[in-house]
Parts: C-alpha cells; structure tokens; sequence
C-alpha cells in the first residue's frame, strides 16, 4: 500500500477528493443522492464529455492543448445531421437506415480526423503556439457552423440513432457508458502497451531530447491531435444522439470541464503525466459535484462552476509542491542577527 500510494500520488488524492464529495453530500443530501435515478442519471450524463476528456488528453500529454475539439465535434456533426435529414425525409427513406446512420458517422469521423491534422499542422510546421492556433480553429468552426444552420438546431435525425442515446446494452448498461468504458480502455491500452505511447509521454517530457533521438516529433505531436478528435466526435456523436439533435454551440461548456477534468487527474499542461484510471476517476468526481449542485433547488446550477474552479485553483497549487518523495513546503528562513 505504500508503494502504491507513493506511485500513484494522484490516484490517492483523487480517492480522498470523492470520498470528502460523497460524504459532504450523503451529510446533506442523502435521501437524494443514494436514489437509484440520481446514479443513472450520472452515468448518462458523463460519457459523452468523459470521452472528450480522454481524447483531450493525448495533446495534453505531449505539452500542447486542444481548445477546438468541441467546435470541431459540432461542425462535424452538423453535417453528419444534414446529410441524414437529406435522407430521412419525414421519417421515412429510400435505403436503409442504418446503412446512412454509418456513412453520417463516417462522414463526421473524416471531417473530425481533418480538422485535427490542421491543428498538428499549424503547431509543427508553421510554429504556432498550440493554445493560440487551437482557439483560432475554434472560432473558424463555430463560425461554419453558425453560418450553415443560422445558428438553429437540426433535428428529424433517425429514431434509429437517437436511441443510442437512451439504451442499454444487456438491459442495464447505458449504451453511453458503454462506449466511454470502449474508448477509455482503447486508450489506456495505447498508452500504456504501445511504443507510440511511449513517444508521447517522452515528447511531453523532452521535446528536444526526443528529436535529437531520431523521434519524428512533429508526427508523434500531429497524430496526438489526430486521436484527439476522433475521441471527440465520439463524445459529439453520443452528444446529439442523447440530445436528438445537433447544433453549433452543443457543449461549450465543456471545454473548461475538461481541462479541469485533465489537471485534476495529474495531466499537467507542462506535458509528460497522467494516467487512463486517474482520468476516469476525475471525470467521475466532477459529474458527482455537477449532480450534487442540481440537488439544492436553492443554489444556482452554475454554482459548480465555483466549485469546479475553486478545485481547479487547489490541485494547481498542490501539483506545483509534489515531488516524487511528497509533497515540499518551503519553510521561511529564520531572520539573521542583525
């Protein structure tokens, strides 16, 4: 245990933070937090922003960040939105429906897998500082997508698809869940058993060193920005299917989430840390703290917005004094003698 806790200082930290989030709760709210109805709906409602995170992550790592993946998700969506409505005409259609379901997803998948490949682009080859091309990409996207639908919502997507959303596998796991556990361990896995992974993690920590290693940087940096968005059109996808519609300004919000999520589990933006499980842990707590808000009908659901940023500030204050020992206080100096 004490190998472990010295190994894994963030997931130790994390436990503690969920174990302090669910007693405050059960203390004040506990008739309402231990509903069945409370829980179903927490794991409907953090996969498909927990999917995003995950996605987020790989940029992370390596030191760059991504502030484009949900304008990018929108915009891809948006088309994958209209190419089905041009095809499912009042509820009905031609061909088959899950033939065009696919060949929307298929089309939001390239359309993501581009827009992350400009972002690698921009920051490798023209040098552009990853924060500043990532928001100028956001702002582009948006504003296609604003200027393809007026800023209105598309709906009249196929029931086919709008299920997913509201479904369980095997009767009692939410299809979301489902696919967040999918992905989650389809990056767990990349990271940990694969030599990509590696250079990932040795980019975060030492771009230069990494290059003067015969490491194709520039790739390794694109390809995170790559995975980045096709994680987050998964997370788009299951957005509009739980919503039933697309439209250009579907979780903005999460972006700040996210990167809450990220340095809450110990994916620095200095690049080289995090691990799958803390990330998933921290996904869970900020839904946990989301959900906890809605149960005072008093308090203001932005009122997690404090709490998230209040978190934010802390674990940025803690991660700048853990060392690989602990935790280092400096101790002010006596005053000399004059």
């Amino acid at each position: 245990m004490k190998n472990f806790a010295k190994n894994n200082r963030y997931t130790v930290m994390l436990f503690v933070w969920m174990a302090a989030v669910l007693l405050f709760f059960t203390i004040t709210k506990a008739s309402t937090l231990w509903q069945v109805s409370t829980w179903q709906g927490i794991v409907m409602q953090f996969p498909e922003f927990g999917v995003m995170t995950i996605g987020v992550m790989f940029p992370f790592i390596t030191g760059n960040i991504d502030m484009s993946f949900v304008a990018l998700g929108d915009f891809a969506t948006l088309i994958m939105a209209k190419y089905l409505n041009a095809h499912w005409v009042d509820g009905t259609s031609t061909g088959s429906p899950m033939g065009y379901i696919m060949t929307g997803i298929l089309i939001a998948m390239i359309i993501c897998i581009a827009g992350g490949i400009i972002n690698g682009l921009l920051i490798t080859k023209l040098g552009i500082p990853a924060v500043m091309a990532t928001i100028a990409m956001q702002l582009v996207w948006q504003g296609l997508s604003i200027a393809l639908t007026n800023g209105n919502t598309v709906s009249g997507l196929p029931e086919l698809y709008t299920e997913i959303g509201h479904s369980n596998v095997l009767g009692f796991i939410p299809y979301p869940l489902f696919i967040f556990i999918i992905m989650a361990v389809i990056a767990g896995l990349l990271l940990k058993f694969t030599v990509f992974g590696e250079k990932l993690y040795m980019c975060g920590t030492n771009v230069k060193a990494c290059h003067y290693s015969a490491i194709n940087t520039d790739r390794v940096i694109t390809v995170s920005f790559v995975l980045c968005a096709v994680w987050s059109c998964v997370g788009a996808l299951l957005m509009v299917s739980t919503m039933a519609s697309a439209k250009a300004d579907y979780g903005t919000s999460y972006v700040m989430r996210v990167i809450l999520i990220l340095v809450l589990a110990g994916v620095l933006p200095d690049g080289g840390t995090g691990k799958i499980h803390d990330v998933v842990l921290s996904v869970i707590i900020v839904q946990i703290i989301g959900s906890g808000v809605n149960m005072f009908s008093n308090l203001n659901a932005y009122y997690a917005n404090l709490i998230w940023g209040a978190l934010l500030l802390l674990v940025l204050i803690l991660s700048t004094k853990m060392g690989a020992d602990g935790f280092h206080f400096k101790k002010k100096k006596a005053a000399k003698a004059a």
